[in-house]
């Protein structure tokens, strides 16, 4: 009895043990590897160990781009891989298994785990690599002066190049991109306050500032040159044509501050003048029948005076001003009408082709009259060209040779050739004027003459074509 009592107990004993250290290696086993079941990041994990479960979750993964972007708003790209950058989910594997598994787990039960990788690189590496980026390398080595630079093309004539303002910090730039990829970041966006710095100016420095603000007042002095039916405002640009400069186009300052050039100022007024100026030349003419007639400039035209706007402008460019100067520039002849169109919507129209005159006020034919011009057969042709009423006078005896004619009203407008009522004739326009013309003058009928005289205004001009 007592021998099977201690058989008994001897049983049971090794059946404890037995199941004690089967409890023992499973829980040790599982203490390594993953129970049955275990799923994680979509990998199916049971019986691996942390080494093998890492190495399937790292086996297809993707190295992201970084781009950074710079206080200009470009975007940089590195490729990470040249840092040796990698993902690794030891410590969280790890970190998974200490918190301990069930080894007893129901073989129908499932344990589904998402975990988040460590990001590793050489951290060496990659500040050589952000060192060496272009624009870095540009920005660090660029020039740490102020200076007044030429434009470039659709900026303004000058800017102020500042190589003291927002310098961009290559060791705060790596220090913060190293941040941001802890953080998880691959859009680094360097910003003012992460990565750049002002220096401190210099004297010469001081002076680039003050002169390129003293530029700014010369290029917007608010000049407008008044050419009647244009105004022409001295832009920037043009401003600056007319500054001395150097080698590089920029320009040179003198003891008492900026200055400009007599040839560049004369240049511009030349050219001015170019466009404005009709004396001695030839335009079109639109008559009031519809043709386009060429017709000269004789008497009447518009001429600058280049002479006395060049001194002008080489007195006042450099005058400080705190409201616009409108100037209307100095003529050596100027016209009735000021513009590029000279003859304007007021003038005086004879065509003698068809022996008739009209006359134009503000745009509106207010009167429209047969004339009798210069005998053709004798060939006192009334001249063509474009002419201008010089003086006005009533009760005038005009005189030549062999005759004097006594008129109310008398408007010359080129040489002895004139416009005047003409009381001896009883019929005016058609062809009367190529036998039986007058001594070259626009003979009119009385009735309208006085009218005609008092709406004309001295300096009118007058076209006179065939």
């Amino acid at each position: 009895m007592k021998k099977m009592l201690r058989i008994c107990l001897l049983t049971i004993l090794c059946m404890i043990f037995v199941t004690l250290g089967g409890f023992l290696a499973l829980t040790w086993y599982y203490g390594r590897t993953f129970v049955v079941n275990t799923w994680i990041n979509g990998i199916y994990c049971t019986g691996m160990t942390v080494e093998e479960v890492n190495s399937e979750l790292t086996r297809n993964v993707e190295i992201p781009e970084l781009t950074i972007i710079d206080g200009e708003g470009h975007s940089w790209p590195l490729d990470l891989s040249l840092a040796d950058y990698r993902v690794d989910y030891t410590d969280s594997l790890q970190a998974y298994l200490r918190r301990g598994q069930n080894a007893w787990l129901n073989p129908n039960e499932t344990v589904e785990q998402h975990l988040f990788p460590q990001a590793i690189w050489n951290h060496d590496k990659l500040r050589e690599l952000v060192a060496d980026m272009d624009w870095v390398r540009e920005a660090r080595e660029r020039s740490t002066e102020v200076e007044i630079r030429v434009g470039e093309d659709g900026d303004a004539p000058y800017i102020l190049y500042d190589g003291k303002s927002h310098r961009l910090d290559t060791e705060k730039l790596c220090d913060y991109v190293q941040q941001c990829l802890e953080s998880g970041i691959y859009h680094v966006q360097v910003r003012q306050e992460d990565c750049y710095e002002d220096l401190e100016d210099t004297a010469a420095d001081t002076l680039q500032r003050q002169r390129f603000e003293d530029l700014q007042t010369y290029l917007h002095s608010n000049l407008i040159y008044d050419m009647g039916a244009e105004q022409i405002e001295l832009m920037p640009e043009t401003m600056a044509s007319f500054l001395r400069k150097d080698s590089a186009g920029c320009p040179v300052w003198e003891r008492e501050g900026l200055t400009v050039s007599a040839d560049r100022i004369r240049e511009w007024v030349e050219q001015l003048a170019g466009q404005y100026d009709t004396v001695d030349t030839t335009r079109d003419f639109q008559t009031t029948e519809g043709r386009v007639v060429q017709v000269a400039y004789k008497t009447y035209g518009t001429q600058l005076d280049v002479e006395t706007e060049v001194k002008f402008l080489m007195e006042e460019l450099l005058c400080e001003r705190e409201e616009p100067l409108t100037h209307k520039p100095a003529y050596l002849k100027e016209g009735f009408c000021r513009g590029l169109d000279d003859i304007g919507d007021t003038y005086i129209e004879v065509d003698m082709g068809q022996q008739r005159m009209y006359y134009y006020q503000d745009g509106e034919c207010l009167i429209s009259v047969d004339v009798v011009t210069g005998n053709a057969r004798r060939r006192w042709n009334t001249p063509e060209g474009i002419n201008y009423v010089y003086a006005k006078q009533k009760n005038r005896i005009l005189r030549g040779q062999g005759y004097a004619s006594p008129v109310k009203y008398w408007m010359p407008v080129v040489g002895n050739v004139g416009i005047h009522d003409a009381d001896w004739r009883r019929d005016f326009g058609g062809e009367i004027y190529l036998t039986n013309g007058s001594h070259g003058c626009i003979n009119t009928p009385p009735e309208v003459m006085g009218e005609l005289y008092e709406l004309v205004e001295k300096g009118t001009p007058v076209v006179m074509f065939y």
